[in-house]
């Protein structure tokens, strides 16, 4: 699924990841005060490839559909947090 740079910069967002900008652009789920998972992607420049936002959705720990809906502004954070709560992850 490729996607715009910009989708992913709404998806840090929405998620309230804490980002860190270097070579590479960082960010942690934070919940309750403890970091729970990092996403990572390398600056680029319009979209970016399939196989790179197959790679964010899986640190996310998402569906394809989930990450779509994410996308699509159809998923919030709560719903994030029950999916993570869902996993056991928090």
């Amino acid at each position: 699924m490729q996607i715009k740079e910009s989708e992913i910069g709404k998806v840090f967002e929405k998620l309230k990841l804490d980002v860190k900008s270097t070579k590479h652009r960082y960010g942690w789920f934070i919940f309750e005060e403890r970091k729970i998972l990092r996403v990572h992607y390398s600056h680029g420049r319009g979209s970016i490839p399939g196989r790179v936002s197959d790679k964010i959705r899986s640190q996310l720990k998402l569906t394809k559909r989930d990450f779509k809906n994410l996308i699509d502004c159809l998923l919030s954070l709560k719903d994030y947090e029950t999916i993570l709560k869902e996993k056991s992850l928090i």
